[in-house]
């Protein structure tokens, strides 16, 4: 059954910013747009007006951004004004505020130093079997079916599903980062990572906001898992993050996205608190939520289905 739905998307490539797993070019986005039919694809605010009305009819699609990513602003959105097209943009702030989240600056590392993905999962796991944390993964490779990890993305390998249940799900933030940032050291590249180049700043947030696009929360700080936080830290990372967007845009965020589709009860009960009107989840599994569960399909999925054709 075919339901109103958003189409999720994060990295683009082009000559400065690196063709890594799973991004596409401007002229792939442009094929993909044409494919899915421009008349189908709704203005954001007239999107989220229509979805607060129950006015979606069944084919029609929105364009969403996960996480500010500069490579969006510099490939997307040439093509979005080339159609006229409005989309989300769902942002995490602590990099508009003078941090560098691991998690994107990581991605980029993996990208960028290692000439495909395989290679780096080779290389993370060297290093992570030389590390203290080498007892507990060998613990999860014996017991865990990691082919039930993410299986509604039919697009991830078996080595993108084990990597991330160990990210994820075994080592944890602290463990994780330490073999990667002793990874990023060994290769050379600390030096070699900009948060000019992976991320916008506040007039990019502006000049998108100025053309009607919808900016959004996506938390503060991007934990991968942010279900298992307490409350109180969830509360946190979303009122930081509706801070931040309402000094940057004069007005509070009505939109959001689930970091990593990663949410609970009390993660639904604290964004209908603070007037969040619409959210967005990161896959199309037939749920009875609400306005807060929207369905997105992953770009991915768009392209490999355009390929089959």
């Amino acid at each position: 059954m075919v339901v109103p739905h958003g189409i999720m998307l994060h990295h683009f490539w082009d000559d400065r910013h690196p063709k890594g797993q799973g991004a596409i070019s401007g002229d792939a986005f442009a094929r993909m747009i044409e494919w899915l039919d421009p008349a189908r694809i709704l203005p954001a605010r007239e999107w989220l007006e229509r979805a607060q009305a129950g006015a979606l009819q069944d084919d029609q699609l929105c364009l969403t951004f996960d996480d500010a990513l500069r490579c969006q602003y510099d490939v997307a959105v040439p093509v979005l004004r080339k159609y006229g097209l409005t989309a989300f943009w769902f942002v995490y702030s602590s990099v508009f505020e003078g941090g560098v989240e691991p998690l994107e600056v990581f991605r980029y590392f993996r990208t960028a130093a290692f000439p495909d993905i395989e290679s780096f999962y080779a290389a993370f796991d060297r290093a992570a079997r030389n590390s203290p944390y080498a007892g507990i993964i060998t613990d999860s490779d014996r017991k865990t079916d990691y082919a039930r990890h993410l299986e509604d993305f039919a697009f991830y390998s078996m080595t993108d599903r084990r990597f991330r249940y160990l990210r994820d799900h075994v080592l944890g933030n602290a463990a994780y980062e330490a073999i990667m940032w002793q990874m990023v050291r060994e290769t050379g590249w600390e030096e070699r990572i900009s948060p000019e180049l992976l991320w916008m700043d506040n007039g990019l947030l502006s000049t998108l906001a100025g053309e009607g696009h919808v900016i959004g929360l996506h938390s503060y700080s991007h934990p991968t898992v942010l279900a298992n936080l307490s409350e109180a830290n969830q509360r946190s990372e979303y009122a930081r993050n509706a801070r931040h967007l309402t000094e940057c845009l004069g007005a509070p965020p009505v939109a959001m996205s689930h970091p990593c589709n990663s949410y609970n009860a009390t993660t639904l009960d604290i964004l209908s608190g603070m007037g969040i009107r619409l959210g967005f989840r990161s896959n199309m599994a037939k749920l009875d939520g609400g306005a807060l569960e929207a369905p997105r399909r992953d770009h991915a999925s768009v392209m490999a289905e355009m390929d089959a054709q």
